[in-house]
């Protein structure tokens, strides 16, 4: 990870909260080649969304519907931006099911948004404010207006073959498990092939003992009240339930430890 993103730190854990509230805005993140030519950045904003907590109702915008039309669906959007008309989303745009521990694949160039009652880990690169939003259902700035949107550049860089049944396959993680023990299961949930990195799952009862293989680990306790970071340096460290933690590649090996009665959840993200 070093040699290839030198001093630039490349995974970024934050939060969405749509509890009780509304949607997320329907949004695209830039392509690699026009990121890099308008913005002067070296890698674009690619993302997962980890369910953390969410209610039965609970939806998330992921793909285009099979029977996209691009021009239409642009002319769509122009049209309720001038004239404060509503959008049908859902006839251009797929809505999936969200369930609690889902993990959703959002590469550059995917059209995405959470729905209402999501509270989401956001996995991502670390460029963050390169959003392109395509509708805000009609939400207005403080000063009364429409809040702005970028069409334009949005349409530079929606991929529009992310459609139909190639989103379940292809933007909706299946976990596997890569290994177990007495107490304790490893889980890959796979990331998009446009993803640079990975992400693993552990499920422990007790405690588990990790190798970093020369990476480091970007982590989080996203099931359970708290854990315990032990590494064999000596140094322990308690994390409470949604706190995200780094585990530099030069530790080697470490040990979390379950201080929850009920077994925990731990999502790890590395750099393939």
């Amino acid at each position: 990870a070093a040699e290839r993103f030198g001093v630039e730190f490349p995974i970024r854990f934050d939060y969405l909260d749509t509890f009780d509230g509304g949607n997320l805005s329907v949004q695209v993140h830039p392509q690699q080649e026009y990121f890099v030519k308008e913005f002067g950045e070296s890698f674009t904003q690619d993302e997962c969304y980890y369910i953390l907590e969410t209610k039965d109702d609970a939806d998330v915008y992921l793909g285009f519907q099979d029977s996209i039309e691009p021009e239409q669906f642009r002319r769509e959007l122009e049209q309720s931006y001038k004239e404060n008309m509503p959008v049908e989303i859902d006839k251009h745009v797929q809505s999936v099911k969200a369930h609690k521990h889902d993990l959703f694949l959002i590469p550059n160039g995917t059209i995405h948004g959470s729905g209402k009652n999501n509270l989401v880990l956001e996995i991502s690169s670390t460029p963050y404010i390169f959003t392109f939003k395509l509708y805000d259902w009609l939400r207005l700035d403080l000063e009364g207006n429409p809040r702005p949107l970028n069409i334009e550049r949005g349409f530079k860089n929606l991929v529009f073959n992310r459609k139909g049944e190639k989103v379940s396959w292809e933007h909706i993680s299946k976990p596997t498990v890569i290994k177990s023990g007495n107490d304790w299961t490893q889980y890959h949930l796979p990331t998009h092939k446009e993803h640079f990195y990975d992400v693993h799952r552990y499920e422990f009862s007790g405690s588990i003992e990790i190798q970093t293989n020369n990476q480091c680990h970007v982590m989080v306790l996203v099931e359970g009240s708290s854990v315990i970071l032990e590494t064999k340096q000596g140094l322990r460290q308690r994390f409470n339930y949604a706190e995200t933690f780094v585990v530099p590649a030069a530790c080697k090996s470490y040990r979390l430890i379950n201080e929850d009665k009920r077994p925990c959840k731990v999502v790890k993200a590395f750099v393939k």
